[in-house]
């Protein structure tokens, strides 16, 4: 049995309205110096609050939120800072992976860290020729006498500058996958802010490397290929990050129509707060802000529906349902929103361009989290499932 201290904080508190003040206040403040400032008291502010702990059952010291609200949690951390909250989402994954394992004493240590606080990272990622999906990896892990030794380079590792200990798949011999749980402060194991891309600069998203990492036994569990399942939860993750960018943007629209002096000697009204064209633009933006966020919560639920048929006749055609409905909501929610990003450009004026309003960063976000995996492939994926009846793949994408 998990030992409880101190629950997560309540998402329906003004404790967490406080939370999420601070962390919009921390990240404006950063915005506003010209060096890269890492959100380091955000995230010791999410450890403190235990929010990494939100999914655990009650028992296991967690709030047993169901996926719909974590994501609308997810949405609004997304809403004060999108860079904080996509950091969270290696913690997340692992959580969804471990509340369903089987019990022992090393899911129940597990569980507890998280429990306690601890957030978790990713390493699974490479830069090499295999292709993504195929759970083929450089990185090896090694049996020694006394456990393994782990070696390799890892890239696209999220949050994981941010977190306590880290996921790592590798591969074992006999052509076998291991995922090996760590500390990130073990010897051998190194982090880096190398992550260059334009947009969710400071998720930590760059590489970390293990060179002759010492690894124990109960920290190796063999991940079985035959065993793979659908797994909606880390794309729902990305689109409400992306919902929260939305809601953002129409923040953003409101406060640059209210602000402006001036209008144009053709425009439609003396004044910029009641030009219906303006008016109209911050319409369409909040509408997109309402589906976007009413589709996340639709998939979200089809996610919960599946889960409460697992270990049952049915779970594999829910499963599938909510597979389905995530990749609705990239194809459409990626377009809606893209095109919402640059719409707030219509009510702002070239003064809007300006780098210090740093309103481009909407866009270069977007973009970002849209290029983790093309609708290009989910929408012929989609068509094929509906005029072929071939069911998704089952690839970590879906």
């Amino acid at each position: 049995m998990v030992k409880v201290e101190t629950e997560p904080i309540n998402i329906n508190s003004q404790a967490f309205k406080n939370l999420l003040e601070s962390i919009q206040a921390d990240a404006e403040l950063r915005r506003g110096q010209d060096a890269r400032l890492l959100p380091t008291k955000a995230i010791e502010w999410i450890k403190e609050a235990k929010l990494g702990a939100l999914r655990l059952p009650k028992e296991l010291g967690g709030s047993g939120i169901t996926n719909q609200e974590l994501f609308e949690v997810i949405r609004r951390i997304a809403t004060a800072d999108p860079d904080v909250a996509h950091a969270l989402r290696s913690h997340f994954i692992f959580v969804e992976d471990n509340l369903p394992a089987p019990a022992s004493a090393e899911r129940t240590r597990r569980l507890q860290l998280v429990a306690d606080g601890a957030l978790v990272g990713n390493a699974t990622t490479e830069i090499s020729a295999k292709p993504q999906g195929s759970k083929q990896y450089d990185t090896t892990l090694t049996k020694t006498a006394t456990g393994y030794t782990l070696n390799g380079r890892k890239y696209f590792t999220t949050g994981t500058l941010y977190a306590d200990y880290v996921y790592v798949l590798a591969a074992g011999e006999g052509n076998r996958v291991f995922v090996a749980f760590i500390p990130t402060n073990r010897l051998g194991v190194q982090v880096f802010d190398d992550w260059d891309g334009f947009g969710q600069q400071l998720t930590a998203s760059g590489s970390t490397t293990f060179t002759n990492v010492a690894v124990e036994a109960h920290e190796v569990m063999e991940l079985a290929r035959e065993k793979q399942q659908y797994v909606p939860v880390r794309q729902l993750f990305l689109q409400a990050v992306a919902a929260g960018i939305v809601e953002s943007i129409v923040k953003d629209s409101v406060a640059l129509v209210k602000s402006r002096q001036r209008t144009f000697t053709h425009g439609a009204a003396d004044q910029a707060p009641l030009d219906p064209l303006l008016l109209q633009t911050i319409g369409e933006l909040q509408a997109t802000n309402f589906t976007v966020k009413t589709a996340l919560a639709q998939a979200a639920t089809a996610l919960d529906k599946a889960i409460a048929h697992r270990g049952t006749a049915e779970f594999a055609q829910y499963q599938h349902e909510a597979a389905l409905q995530a990749a609705y909501l990239k194809i459409i929610a990626e377009k809606i929103s893209l095109e919402a990003a640059t719409k707030l450009f219509d009510v702002g004026g070239a003064s809007a361009t300006r780098r210090g309003a740093q309103l481009d960063r909407h866009w270069r976000n977007l973009r970002t989290i849209a290029s983790h995996n093309p609708s290009s492939y989910k929408a012929k994926d989609i068509g094929h499932y509906l005029v072929n009846d071939e069911e998704l793949p089952i690839n970590g994408y879906y």
